[in-house]
């Protein structure tokens, strides 16, 4: 392990993930993504932009069969690999390092998959200053992928009537969603996140079914402190596992 990599505890079934000090690494908007799907244990399910990965190792222990993740960038995807091979999950979890927009379900099985999981870059790239960090900004800003590019990437790689889990900005929802239809997504459960329960919501969780039928439920919103640095129940909840 180089001077820049640590190995971070998870605090979730005594996960634990390999992370770079000079790298993105994830945030809460991952864990709570994991927590909105819901997996079958045989099903099939990837995740585009998985960066170091934490969404399938935590999403094998949620009850998902068979995760694949797939990033661009080389030294997240080794990090990546390390991480499932450091919790024995090898025979669960698959990490890919290619473009998503340029892969299908082709070129991991063959049969294109249950459900897909995508974390996008959801500011307009603008509207604001971007991060000093080209990553970061890459990860972040829609300016060099955007939603319609995201989506038709989600197309290849899905099953018809297979499930999409999303997280977006909240204040672009009604970008998203309209993204969403022109893409033959029709959304099935709406989930906002406040920071606290008197502050407005800034991200939304979504799941839409691929040429699926209406019918929508909103959920009940996903408060995540009770106060300053002190989590939820439910929250806390994902941490007690």
């Amino acid at each position: 392990m180089t001077e820049q990599e640590r190995l971070d505890d998870l605090i979730i079934d005594g996960l634990q993930i390999y992370q770079r000090r000079d790298m993105f690494r994830f945030s809460f908007d991952a864990i709570a993504l994991v927590h909105f799907c819901q997996f079958n244990i045989n099903h099939t399910y990837v995740e585009l932009g998985t960066g170091t990965g934490v969404i399938p190792l935590i999403g094998t222990s949620l009850g998902a069969g068979q995760i694949t993740g797939i990033d661009i960038n080389d030294t997240l995807i080794d990090l990546a690999r390390r991480s499932v091979a450091h919790n024995d999950k090898s025979h669960v979890v698959a990490m890919v390092c290619g473009d998503y927009r340029n892969l299908s379900y082709r070129d991991l099985q063959d049969k294109p998959f249950d459900g897909v999981i995508v974390n996008p870059p959801f500011y307009d790239c603008e509207s604001g200053a971007l991060p000093t960090s080209k990553e970061r900004a890459a990860a972040l800003h829609d300016r060099h992928t955007t939603l319609a590019d995201v989506l038709q990437a989600v197309q290849s790689f899905i099953k018809y009537k297979g499930r999409l889990w999303m997280i977006y900005s909240a204040g672009r929802l009604q970008y998203v969603l309209s993204q969403l239809e022109q893409a033959h997504f029709q959304v099935k459960r709406l989930r906002f996140i406040h920071g606290m329960i008197d502050k407005p919501a800034k991200l939304v969780l979504i799941e839409g079914i691929y040429q699926g039928s209406a019918g929508l439920i909103l959920e009940p919103p996903l408060i995540v402190y009770d106060k300053p640095n002190v989590y939820t129940k439910e929250v806390s909840s994902w941490y007690e596992r």
